[in-house]
């Protein structure tokens, strides 16, 4: 008995080539967290991309346009697939060569850096930053603040002292004189 093979020689080859493949992200659903990838000229249908974390801790940094990919195919099934980002190239080098530093550069300009051999965390931003925090914030360091204070709130101390905007000194008659330290 003279049985078929299940797949022809090319079909197989196809497959194989197909398990693992570079190529660019081409379009992006933000809404679906799937992408688009262009692999010289094919097209994958629309691929869900890994991510740092997506379990009860989940990340969200979606590829861009033009950002060069793996992917992964099962079976060399590109339906199947699952886009693993992050290659540099030229368009989008490293934003840094050091072994030392965590580095994150976005779009905007902002950058976010900790340099772990020298203990030092920067944040550059061309905006505004926000902490909420619903127990508190506590900052245990000395301080340096440049640029104009705006504090909201109900009270405002110092060491335990009021000395916010309902702070009155008592025994002082108005008039041109300054009063002293508070009390």
């Amino acid at each position: 008995m003279n049985q078929r093979p299940l797949h022809s020689a090319a079909e197989l080859l196809r497959l194989i080539h197909n398990l693992v493949r570079l190529g660019t992200i081409a379009e992006v659903d933000h809404n679906s967290a799937r992408v688009r990838v262009a692999m010289g000229e094919l097209a994958t249908g629309w691929l869900a991309w890994i991510d740092g974390r997506a379990g009860t801790t989940r990340t969200w940094n979606p590829p861009t346009v033009g950002e060069q990919v793996v992917v992964f195919s099962p079976g060399g099934d590109l339906s199947a697939a699952v886009v693993l980002t992050g290659l540099y190239r030229a368009q989008y080098p490293a934003p840094s060569a050091s072994a030392d530093v965590f580095r994150a550069v976005m779009p905007d300009g902002a950058v976010l850096e900790y340099d772990h051999a020298a203990n030092h965390l920067r944040a550059s931003l061309p905006g505004s930053a926000e902490i909420s925090a619903a127990a508190g914030v506590t900052l245990n360091a000395d301080a340096v603040i440049n640029g104009n204070v705006a504090i909201n709130g109900d009270s405002l101390t110092h060491n335990g002292k009021n000395v916010g905007d309902t702070h009155r000194h008592s025994g002082i008659t108005s008039g041109p004189s300054n009063t002293g330290e508070p009390v």
